[in-house]
């Protein structure tokens, strides 16, 4: 019997990465919920501060783990980071259902990876039978995902499928505004993302504009920065769509200066894709989300620590509204109804 119902199992859950997912299955008539096995945590947590909609959701996340020994052949999209010791205590639940795995991450050789192996054997050896054997399709966010896994793994091309992450429905651009101000940050206000060098190029330059939108440990940083410069502007965390679009209309570059950490680095970046919706010209850093996504017709790509050379060089020249055009015309394959229809392997 056909399952009508498709879970998406992540260890704190991701839905807006899994809009075009919910898309499709839409158009089949089916349903996409999403559960979550990071439990006992959130569990603890829930109970400590008192929070009774946290503590529903795990018990519903508990719930469905449960279930999983008790039932069979359910569709599950399986979102853990590589070489997580937690595989070896989910699988025998994941055991007598059809497992899709889905990963961001952009390296597959050990060298670079979220969690510590520290060379354990079991551990590797469950990961690689899990990628070969257990696992029905593997949905990868960029083109370097896959390479990765088809060159570290024994894995056909055939049982991978690129699905890019998309643009919100309603990050559309309806029509084009005077860009008067130069460059916009929005993300986490964090050192990995290059917020103090950033800052320090703008309170140098105080003919160029600098907008930052988000929050995070480095806000007071921020905000005592636009204080002392009136070409810096903070906005602090923004969540309506309506506003967010408007400001980024007004600008002409969206910067992302992320650093690679031992154990991150950039592995897509909405923000570019979003920003590029609104006719914004991405710079970034040169990492491999950000680079499966610019090129030099749409954008600008640099190594860490070239961010003075690369800006001081960009904002130099005139603006090119040609650029800015391409990048509104490379938004629109993003799109959920475009992406979904990777997604056609779940059907299988």
């Amino acid at each position: 019997m056909s399952q009508t119902t498709v879970y998406v199992l992540h260890k704190n859950g991701a839905p807006n990465h899994y809009k075009a997912l919910d898309y499709f299955l839409q158009q089949k008539g089916k349903t996409l919920k999403h559960r979550e096995f990071s439990v006992v945590g959130n569990l603890y947590k829930s109970i400590i501060k008192l929070n009774f909609s946290l503590f529903k959701k795990q018990l519903l996340n508990l719930s469905f783990l449960i279930t999983l020994v008790f039932s069979k052949n359910k569709k599950i999209v399986f979102g853990i980071a590589p070489f997580d010791k937690k595989l070896t205590r989910l699988l025998p639940l994941l055991r007598k259902h059809t497992i899709y795995y889905h990963s961001s991450w952009t390296c597959w050789d050990g060298s670079f990876q979220p969690k510590t192996v520290n060379g354990n054997a079991k551990v590797m050896h469950t990961w690689r039978e899990f990628l070969e054997q257990r696992v029905a399709h593997i949905f990868a966010v960029s083109s370097v995902t896959k390479e990765q896994l088809l060159e570290n793994f024994g894995l056909k091309e055939n049982t991978i499928s690129i699905v890019h992450h998309t643009l919100r429905d309603d990050f559309l651009q309806t029509e084009e505004k005077e860009r008067d101000f130069d460059c916009i940050y929005i993300g986490r206000l964090v050192p990995q993302k290059g917020i103090q060098e950033l800052l320090n190029f703008f309170a140098n330059r105080k003919d160029k504009t600098l907008t930052i939108i988000g929050d995070g440990k480095l806000e007071n940083l921020v905000k005592s920065y636009a204080d002392k410069h009136l070409n810096i502007r903070f906005k602090g965390k923004i969540n309506d769509a309506a506003l967010l679009k408007s400001l980024l209309q007004q600008h002409r570059y969206l910067v992302l200066n992320s650093l690679k950490t031992e154990k991150w680095e950039e592995l897509f970046g909405i923000v570019i894709i979003e920003s590029m919706s609104q006719g914004v010209i991405p710079i970034s850093t040169n990492h491999a989300g950000p680079r499966s996504i610019i090129n030099d017709d749409i954008g600008y790509l640099y190594n860490e620590g070239a961010l003075e050379a690369k800006l001081t060089s960009i904002l130099s020249e005139s603006y090119q509204k040609e650029k800015s055009a391409a990048t509104l015309a490379t938004s629109k394959f993003y799109s959920v109804e475009n992406i979904s229809q990777f997604w056609a392997a779940i059907e299988n």
